[in-house]
């Protein structure tokens, strides 16, 4: 058996005839699985929730209760995208009203009172895994009105009733456990070294020190820089828009001997309807043959090492049987490809590797602390563009012709060398 994380709260209310405060006995506290808000359309049949992820807590046939009203109660039907359907008379449904998860058994309704059967919620009576079971969900108050029950690492709401059943208040998205993990939508520095116990979440930016470990998901609509490490117990999901090239569905190695092409390859068609960032945790990945983007996509490594030599970062290096002109190209001068990028990587070429980077037609693409090694022709090779074709940093190049070479009608370019 396994300890198990645990909430307890105090029931109390104003009793006598000064109103002092005191614990409430056997009064029930209902654990319900979690609900969301949501609003109502004209027929008070549809209910719509801010985002398609809270619709999914529900299911057809479940049992929902819109407020504390018991005459709230009604089944539902059906559930599409962001919405669901409840069956029997209308609802209205106010601004602050919780949908309140019942399950799948009918509350039994008296008057104003509701006895509710919830055998979704599974929670204990003390801090294993093995402990006994409330029934139906259902904790009663003691002496002191202290309601405990242990569960799970979840999020739950909870009605609380009098002792004559009927609902006096709620509590809503009552964290078991450490549920939340980490999340930023604006921007986050962290220290030199980072555990992260949980998910994170990043929609702006983050930035680490010298090494971060995440112990669950990564999910990347923004950018994170790292320092010398970064690794993640759970690093190979796949979250849109963030592609991980050693995500299973992909397969990529980076063992310094596999060829690599056709699983990085995958990871970017992957991203190449929405665009996002292919992710490449440290180590070197053999290819054999282009690496080709599209619009709006972001090769994105663990750090470049300035002598060349990748065993903490990246390195993209050309196999034995290579076949090209560059490690990274576009889709040629055929058409214009925007928002493309390449950062924090090493790319290492051979004798018979003329670019690191070939663009033939880009705009608005960033080439950012990326270390160029053993080309025959330039490191990054930007050839033509319409307009304005981005942004260069920290490009370094160590036995290659030329660092990078602009081609003849390339328009505003930024550089910025360390």
């Amino acid at each position: 058996m396994a300890s198990i994380p645990g909430v307890r709260f105090d029931i109390t209310g104003a009793s006598g005839s000064q109103g002092l405060l005191s614990p409430k006995s056997s009064w029930r506290a209902y654990i319900l699985p979690r609900g969301g808000y949501a609003s109502q359309d004209s027929t008070g049949t549809l209910l719509t929730f801010d985002s398609a992820s809270v619709a999914s807590r529900f299911a057809v046939n479940n049992w929902i209760q819109a407020s504390l009203l018991v005459a709230n109660i009604r089944q539902v039907s059906a559930v599409e995208g962001n919405s669901f359907s409840v069956s029997g008379a209308a609802l209205t449904v106010n601004e602050n009203d919780r949908i309140f998860l019942i399950g799948n058994t009918q509350p039994t309704v008296t008057g104003g009172s509701a006895t509710y059967t919830i055998p979704d919620s599974i929670v204990r009576q003390r801090d294993d895994d093995g402990a006994t079971l409330f029934t139906n969900s259902m904790i009663t108050s003691n002496a002191n009105g202290l309601i405990q029950f242990f569960s799970e690492t979840t999020i739950y709401d909870c009605i609380i009733q009098d002792g004559n059943q009927s609902n006096q208040g709620s509590i809503v998205d009552i964290p078991v456990g450490a549920v939340g993990g980490v999340s930023t939508d604006l921007g986050g520095i962290f220290g030199t070294t980072v555990t992260l116990n949980a998910a994170i979440g990043v929609t702006g930016w983050a930035t680490f020190g010298a090494s971060v470990t995440i112990h669950g998901a990564l999910g990347v609509t923004g950018t994170i820089v790292s320092g010398a490490t970064l690794s993640a117990v759970a690093i190979h999901s796949k979250t849109e828009p963030f592609y991980n090239v050693k995500h299973p569905d992909y397969g990529a190695l980076g063992d310094g001997s596999t060829d690599d092409t056709a699983a990085i390859q995958a990871a970017i068609n992957g991203s190449s309807a929405t665009g996002g960032i292919v992710f490449f945790p440290p180590g070197t990945y053999i290819i054999n043959a282009p690496l080709v983007m599209n619009n709006s996509i972001i090769l994105f490594g663990s750090g470049s090492q300035q002598d060349g030599a990748s065993t903490l970062g990246t390195q993209i290096q050309a196999g034995g049987s290579w076949a090209g002109t560059a490690l990274i190209i576009d889709q040629g001068a055929s058409s214009v490809e925007r928002g493309m990028a390449v950062r924090h990587m090493v790319l290492k070429g051979t004798a018979t590797v003329t670019n690191g980077v070939l663009w033939d037609d880009g705009e608005y693409c960033t080439v950012e602390d990326v270390f160029c090694d053993t080309f025959q022709g330039a490191g990054v090779y930007l050839k033509t563009a319409t307009g304005n074709v981005g942004f260069l940093r920290d490009v370094t190049a160590q036995n290659c012709v030329q660092a990078t070479t602009l081609g003849s009608r390339i328009g505003a370019i930024t550089t910025e060398w360390a």
